[in-house]
């Protein structure tokens, strides 16, 4: 949804990346797992949301500190701070007030807007009914109108574009064409699967469930908190170092990311304001001492516990009159792994036939994934491209695929799932578009021979006709049956056929076909057809 063309911050790839395997996720039937998938991800969006919020609440605070120490040259910018932030929460209200009216328009409350508010604070996502449900919540954003420009997704994509452009007439000139890059492309083309060109509200909300709508709500949110932190950080960076008194200093504490695999390292920045390369840092934190290098302090935490983890140290200054301590304290998200393995056409393995699938894992990228399959009588996978794979079985044993990744260099368990394993069912016998019944025999005469049709199976097998008898019932003596080594008729069964007068009978039996599992029996191994 957002831009492309410029750097991503750790936690923007980190959103960008859940929202990919959620997207995903829409193209299956959705089951209970891929449900709980959504509840848990859009779970810890909220708490990763609230805890950036406090960030942004620092960055107001040291800017007041900067503004109430000198406001005549800190003046200009903390007016324009103040008008993003009424602006931003004027938005993120909105954005909150659309989620309960959804919630409460697709699951029926009769408590409106505050039962749903209720309930997402008390319950989460997980108290939500209609989890799965897609025409309400399409009917909700895209309306009437085949373009969607009725409803609320064309009214929340104004709302949005209104935003971003009162961002660039507050952010600092030299600030405006990054903030552009960064910004929530309403205004592009977007392609769904069947390479249809698409507008931004039917891309982002015709014919998805409630839950991924959540989760869409959820990352606008974030990245337009996260455009707030830039422009109002950029306004405060842009007030020139000398306006602070060196007591003034806050140290800042800037985390690689605030959502984190367990098993992980968590990583972040300790540094103060007015960065000064040169400055001679130490700081204590959770019993362990750190040295700066060019000014920063990188602290490294492993991920254990899974959870919210809060922390809290001391950075100590090095000064004329000696070293200054300044308290600081933290705060970042550690979560499961979870492994997301979809077979791309059904949900069972099939004996004979290349079997696609697609694996991703939130946080990893495709060329980090390790792949292993067991069981099905050797079954293989094979990578085709980044997160697709080709499965191969060859007996009806239940198969397991597992996945780690390779992260920075410690290769980590993201998960597993178990498949089923099926034969190919057989394919259906027929002459032209007829399986038995009345038949002129100058049309039998004409089709001249036998084909095999895959009913309801979305593999594309091809099976051949090996060898079929043909019996005629003319009510006279009994015949030895006519054979034919592959699909066409004999020519002693075209003479046969031309002879026969109405109400005779032919039997078609003992057919057989050829696919890519050997030779078997098709479902329908006798055809009867009636001379009219």
């Amino acid at each position: 949804m957002g831009a492309t063309n410029c750097p991503e911050t750790p936690r923007q790839k980190m959103i960008s990346m859940m929202y990919l395997v959620l997207t995903a996720m829409l193209a299956l039937n959705v089951s209970v797992e891929i449900l709980q998938a959504f509840v848990t991800v859009g779970d810890n969006m909220e708490t990763t949301n609230k805890l950036f919020a406090t960030k942004i609440d620092n960055s107001y605070y040291n800017f007041e500190r900067a503004y109430m120490a000198n406001k005549e040259k800190v003046g200009a910018n903390w007016e324009k701070a103040q008008e993003v932030r009424k602006a931003t929460k004027e938005i993120i209200n909105y954005i909150d007030d659309m989620q309960y009216d959804l919630v409460a328009h697709v699951d029926g409350l009769k408590g409106g807007k505050e039962e749903a508010k209720k309930l997402l604070a008390e319950k989460g996502f997980e108290g939500i009914k209609a989890k799965d449900n897609s025409t309400k919540p399409s009917q909700y954003f895209i309306g009437s109108t085949e373009q969607g420009t009725d409803a609320k997704g064309m009214e929340l994509r104004k709302k949005i574009e209104a935003y971003q452009a009162k961002m660039l007439t507050l952010a600092d000139p030299r600030f405006v064409d990054r903030l552009k890059k960064m910004q929530i492309n309403t205004q592009g083309k977007f392609k769904n699967k069947s390479d249809q060109e698409l507008n931004w509200q039917m891309y982002n909300f015709n014919n998805t469930i409630l839950l991924a709508d959540l989760v869409i709500l959820k990352k606008i949110k974030s990245e337009i908190q996260n455009a707030e932190f830039d422009v109002v950080n950029d306004l405060l960076v842009k007030v020139s170092a000398d306006d602070f008194n060196f007591s003034d200093v806050v140290p800042k504490v800037v985390a690689k990311s605030n959502y984190v695999m367990q098993g992980d390292t968590y990583e972040a920045e300790v540094f103060v304001a007015a960065i000064d390369s040169k400055t001679e840092l130490r700081a204590d934190v959770r019993g362990g001492n750190y040295v700066s290098q060019e000014g920063i302090i990188n602290l490294k935490f492993p991920a254990g516990a899974t959870g919210a983890q809060k922390y809290q140290g001391t950075v100590y200054v090095k000064k004329s009159t000696g070293e200054e301590a300044y308290p600081f304290s933290g705060e970042y998200f550690v979560a499961a792994p979870a492994v997301t393995i979809s077979p791309t056409n059904m949900n069972v393995f099939y004996i004979g036939v290349d079997n696609p699938v697609s694996i991703s894992a939130p946080g990893t990228s495709a060329e980090q994934l390790i792949t292993n399959i067991t069981g099905g009588g050797g079954a293989t996978i094979s990578k085709v491209s980044a997160g697709n794979y080709i499965v191969k079985v060859n007996t009806q044993q239940e198969v397991e695929i597992s996945v780690s990744a390779n992260v920075n260099g410690k290769v980590m368990k993201q998960g597993s799932m178990k498949f089923r394993v099926k034969r190919i069912p057989p394919p259906k016998a027929m002459v032209g578009s007829s399986d038995g019944g009345r038949i002129a025999k100058e049309i039998l005469v004409a089709q001249g021979q036998l084909k095999v049709v895959m009913e309801g199976f979305d593999f594309p097998v091809r099976y051949n006709v090996t060898e079929f008898q043909m019996t005629f019932n003319t009510g006279g003596d009994g015949q030895a049956p006519l054979v034919s080594r592959g699909a066409r008729f004999t020519p002693e069964m075209i003479n046969q056929i031309q002879r026969l007068r109405r109400g005779n009978k032919v039997y078609i039996e003992g057919i057989r076909a050829k696919g890519p599992d050997g030779d078997k029996s098709v479902q329908n191994p006798q055809m009867i057809f009636t001379i009219q």
